[in-house]
């Protein structure tokens, strides 16, 4: 994948987060557990997440999770909770 063809990236998360999105920023796994935040995470994911080291980087929740397309199987697990979710969309220059 070239760098210069991601025209946009997707952060999945829950509408009652947004205040503090705006205020915040969007903030990685770890940056989240500090304030009060809601989560669409599944745990059992987590869980596995939670061990995983980016090799030359920090762990994982370090960092934060987006996508290239956000109609990917995490969202589709989420489906209950369509009318309490949004998706935003991110500018690639943050990458």
């Amino acid at each position: 994948m070239i760098r210069s063809d991601i025209t946009e990236l997707h952060y999945i998360t829950p509408i009652a987060n947004l205040p503090s999105i705006m205020q915040l920023g969007i903030l990685s796994n770890k940056q989240a557990s500090k304030i009060g935040h809601v989560s669409v995470a599944m745990e059992e994911i987590q869980d596995k997440r939670r061990q995983k080291k980016i090799p030359g980087a920090g762990h994982l929740h370090d960092y934060v999770n987006l996508y290239f397309d956000a109609h990917n199987p995490m969202l589709s697990k989420r489906r209950d909770k369509n009318t309490e979710i949004c998706i935003l969309r991110v500018d690639p220059k943050v990458l």
